[in-house]
């Protein structure tokens, strides 16, 4: 019987957390109830859902300008995340594949790497879904170092109707952070202003949900910090959002990061991505309105996005099929002194 929807455990690398795929085609991996040595650091991430721009004019036929909304409410011809068996090869696989997988757990691949003299301990969890004739694989890694890298790769076949044509990949992931617990977080943005020492790098409490840029020229980042929780010197307690990206913003994904509040678990907020004429993210700037509390803190959720643009290599590497692409960005902790181990003879902060 399939366990679609269920939750299931996993440990390792001193982390705790669920995993579930709501159901075998719909929206890809769903993180839930992560804690760190104990105390809670995600609540729920996600990848539910993307939009592909193809340059235009090309030989197929979509809504609006050549554009695809792929995995949650797919729009615009776009296709819903399909779940493979974690063994299925790299190849368009299509959508009636014997590597369909009939059950949760032939989906999800668990493990647990030991650390080396290069990396720390790290617990990995990872599925492949298919989406038309491309295949999204989730991955999420959590480090004994307490860092967070969500990462997305794109394999699977080019599309036959314009295999020369390129396109970009917005990748769109909702992030709930629970910093020592809920509704006492404020969201923040640093800039690197100049080189004058302490001053040049500011981070500034943000009054008002919104959308954000990222920025490389002022070493633009993001953090939900804690209000109450801070370590013994005082740094208060938060998670940075660093965000590379190999693609800008155009009109169909025209932001990075957007800061909003939780309204329950049942929800995406902005799930209605897409279902305008143009498949844009409005919707999510919709959601993302109104004010944050700065004195006693809101609930933060963020949507945070991975842009690729993709040149075709349609004559060569990616004739047969497309070796899978990784794009990822990391969520660092800042202040979390008692997630370290005490020295030898002294005290944990």
């Amino acid at each position: 019987m399939a366990n679609w929807g269920d939750f299931h455990n996993v440990t390792g690398a001193g982390w705790s957390a669920f995993w579930r795929i709501s159901k075998a085609d719909g929206s890809g991996l769903e993180l839930w109830w992560a804690d760190f040595k104990g105390k809670r650091v995600l609540w729920r991430g996600t990848q539910p859902l993307a939009i592909v721009p193809y340059h235009h004019p090309v030989a197929f036929p979509t809504k609006g300008d050549s554009t695809f909304k792929d995995g949650l409410n797919p729009q615009s011809d776009g296709a819903s995340f399909l779940a493979l068996k974690f063994q299925a090869p790299d190849s368009n696989l299509g959508h009636t594949s014997p590597w369909n997988a009939a059950k949760d757990t032939e989906a999800v691949f668990v493990e647990v790497e030991p650390a080396s003299p290069f990396k720390p301990e790290t617990l990995a969890i990872s599925a492949k879904f298919q989406c038309g004739w491309y295949q999204y694989l989730h991955r999420w890694e959590f480090s004994s170092d307490g860092v967070i890298e969500p990462n997305i790769a794109m394999g699977g076949a080019l599309n036959p109707y314009a295999p020369d044509a390129s396109h970009v990949h917005h990748m769109y992931f909702r992030i709930d952070l629970d910093i020592d617990g809920f509704q006492s977080d404020l969201f923040e943005v640093f800039e690197h202003q100049s080189f004058q020492h302490p001053s040049g790098d500011v981070w500034t409490t943000q009054t008002n949900q919104g959308k954000f840029l990222a920025d490389p020229k002022s070493s633009r980042k993001f953090r939900v910090r804690d209000l109450v929780s801070a370590s013994s010197p005082g740094t208060p307690r938060g998670y940075e959002i660093e965000l590379p990206q190999s693609a800008g913003v155009d009109k169909h994904g025209t932001g990075d990061v957007w800061a909003t509040i939780y309204r329950g678990d049942s929800l995406q907020q902005g799930e209605d991505v897409g279902s305008d004429a143009l498949c844009t993210d409005a919707a999510v700037t919709a959601y993302a309105t109104g004010p944050l509390n700065t004195v006693n803190g809101s609930d933060v959720v963020l949507w945070v996005v991975i842009r690729h643009h993709h040149e075709p290599r349609e004559r060569a590497e990616e004739k047969v099929y497309l070796p899978y692409h990784y794009a990822h960005f990391s969520i660092l902790p800042r202040g979390f002194e008692i997630f370290r181990e005490p020295p030898a003879g002294g005290h944990d902060g």
